[in-house]
C-alpha cells in the first residue's frame, strides 16, 4: 500500500469499527482504579489490552506512547471487525495492515501453526519462544538485549496479579485465547523497532487463566504470528483519530509496571 491507500484503508476500518460499536455497544469495561499505576509512559513494561510490551532502556515517553496507542488501536479494531473463531488469519492481517496504515513498516509476519516439542506447556513460554524466534531478524547485539527484556517483562508479571488479571480479561473469550507479546528498542536516530509474537489457540469457553499455568499440548491447536515493525515519529499517521478512539478506554486497557 502507498500512503494514499494506507490512509483510505485506515478510514475504512475506522468507520466500520465505529458502526459496529454503535450497534453492539462498547464491550470493554473500565477496571477498578484501586492501587493500579497511572499509565504515563514512564515505566518499561505495560499491558495494552490483550498484549504485553517491554521497552529497552532509552525509549522516550513519546515513542512509548506511539507504540501503545498504535498497537492497542490495531488490536482492538481488528478484533471488533473480525471476532470469529475462524477469522484468526484475516484478523491478524488486518492488524498488520492497520499498523502499516499508521506509519509502521512491516518486514515479515505470517501466521502459521505452532508445534510444541513438549507434552506440557505454558502460554507465557510459548509467546517467548515465538518472540525469540522472530528476533532472528534483528541484527547485532540488539537481538540478545531484546530477548532479555522480553523475558524480564514476562517474569515480572508473576509479581503483578492486577496486571495479569487485566491482561487475561482481554486475552480470553468464548472463542479461545488471543494475545500478543512485544519488545521494543529505540536507536540513536530515534527510530523504533518492535518485535511482535502473537498467540491464538482454541480453549474452553470457561477458560480465564492464560499465563503461568500448565496446558496439555495434545489438546491445543495453537497458531503463531511473527512480525517485525519499525517506525519513526515523523512517519506516524492518524494520531488524532487514534487518541479520540482510545481516550474513553484507557482505564480499561492500559497499565504500566516495571520489568525489574
Amino acid at each position: 500500500m502507498n500512503d494514499l491507500e494506507a490512509n483510505a484503508y485506515f478510514d475504512q476500518c475506522f468507520e466500520q469499527c465505529q458502526a459496529k460499536l454503535a450497534l453492539a455497544g462498547p464491550k470493554i469495561q473500565a477496571r477498578s482504579a484501586r492501587a493500579l499505576p497511572i499509565d504515563r509512559n514512564e515505566l518499561n513494561a505495560a499491558i495494552m489490552g490483550d498484549a504485553i510490551v517491554g521497552f529497552l532502556d532509552g525509549m522516550s515517553r513519546r515513542n512509548k506512547s506511539i507504540v501503545k496507542n498504535t498497537y492497542a488501536y490495531a488490536a482492538i479494531t481488528s478484533k471488533i471487525l473480525h471476532p470469529g473463531e475462524k477469522e484468526k488469519v484475516i484478523r491478524y492481517e488486518v492488524f498488520k495492515k492497520l499498523m502499516f496504515s499508521m506509519g509502521w513498516t512491516e518486514y515479515f509476519g505470517a501466521m502459521t501453526e505452532y508445534k510444541s516439542s513438549t507434552a506440557k506447556l505454558t502460554m507465557d513460554n510459548v509467546a517467548l519462544d515465538i518472540v525469540h524466534s522472530a528476533l532472528g531478524g534483528v541484527a547485532g547485539t540488539a537481538a540478545n538485549a531484546m530477548k532479555v527484556v522480553a523475558d524480564k517483562t514476562i517474569e515480572a508479571l508473576k509479581k503483578q496479579p492486577e496486571a495479569v488479571k487485566l491482561f487475561e480479561h482481554h486475552a480470553t473469550d468464548g472463542k479461545g485465547i488471543n494475545f500478543g507479546v512485544s519488545v521494543c528498542k529505540q536507536d540513536k536516530d530515534e527510530e523504533v523497532t518492535m518485535i511482535v509474537g502473537t498467540v491464538n489457540c482454541n480453549a474452553s469457553a470457561q477458560t480465564t487463566k492464560v499465563l503461568f499455568v500448565e496446558w496439555d499440548s495434545s489438546n491445543l491447536e495453537i497458531y503463531q504470528g511473527k512480525a517485525h515493525f519499525a517506525i519513526h515519529e515523523e512517519d506516524f499517521r492518524q494520531e488524532a483519530k487514534i487518541i479520540k478512539f482510545l481516550d474513553g478506554l484507557r482505564e480499561a486497557i492500559f497499565m504500566e509496571y516495571s520489568p525489574v
